[in-house]
């Protein structure tokens, strides 16, 4: 297999999602973000919506009480009144797999790394930044004030952590669950975008 997948776990505020654009554009590859939810979506019959409204950014408990989506267009599958996250998560993993079969990309979030974890040449990535950069980052960005980027941030990052500790045997944001953790407050957007070039290009040899 020639493909090359690099999956990309991130802080919020880390910069992590603007980082995969941009090295995704230097290596000349696809980009999946919530683009994956689309490719899912064409390819169970569903409508996006579906998908949007039970990602990552929803809630989710830590044991394990997942919420349900209702309305008819989960009967296109299901042929019930309601289908879980589960049952959705199995769809967009599915997705991921199909996707990393016949291209090379970058997938951030999803728990890909896990899905992924028997391919061949995938590189696993987490993004982190310290603190007061990731305040700046979002403040910037949501163009909010500083207690609701740190409110932001908070709930941000738990809500990762829950989505993919919940399906993954991994821990979010620990560095025995990835190839590579590196901290972009040190070289910056366009530095650390720099580093994971030549990091993707010598470790499979490009």
């Amino acid at each position: 297999m020639e493909n090359i997948i690099i999956s990309i776990g991130r802080e919020l505020g880390s910069g992590g999602k603007e980082i995969a654009e941009k090295l995704a554009a230097r290596l000349d590859i696809k980009f999946y973000d919530k683009k994956l939810l689309e490719v899912a979506a064409r390819e169970s019959g569903l409508d996006t919506t579906v998908f949007e409204n039970a990602d990552e950014r929803e809630s989710h408990t830590f044991m394990g009480n997942m919420f349900s989506i209702h309305g008819s267009i989960a009967n296109v599958l299901s042929g019930e009144s309601c289908m879980d996250a589960d049952q959705l998560f199995a769809i967009q993993s599915e997705a991921i797999r199909n996707i990393a079969e016949r291209e090379s990309c970058i997938i951030v979030g999803r728990c890909a790394e896990y899905v992924l974890r028997d391919h061949p040449r995938m590189a696993s990535i987490f993004i982190t930044a310290d603190h007061e950069e990731r305040v700046g980052y979002v403040m910037k960005h949501d163009m909010v004030d500083r207690e609701r980027a740190l409110d932001t941030i908070t709930k941000g990052d738990k809500r990762r952590r829950q989505y993919h500790d919940y399906y993954s045997t991994g821990k979010w944001g620990e560095a025995r669950s990835y190839d590579l953790c590196i901290n972009s407050s040190h070289m910056g957007i366009e530095g650390t975008t720099e580093f994971l070039y030549n990091y993707i290009k010598q470790r499979f040899a490009l």
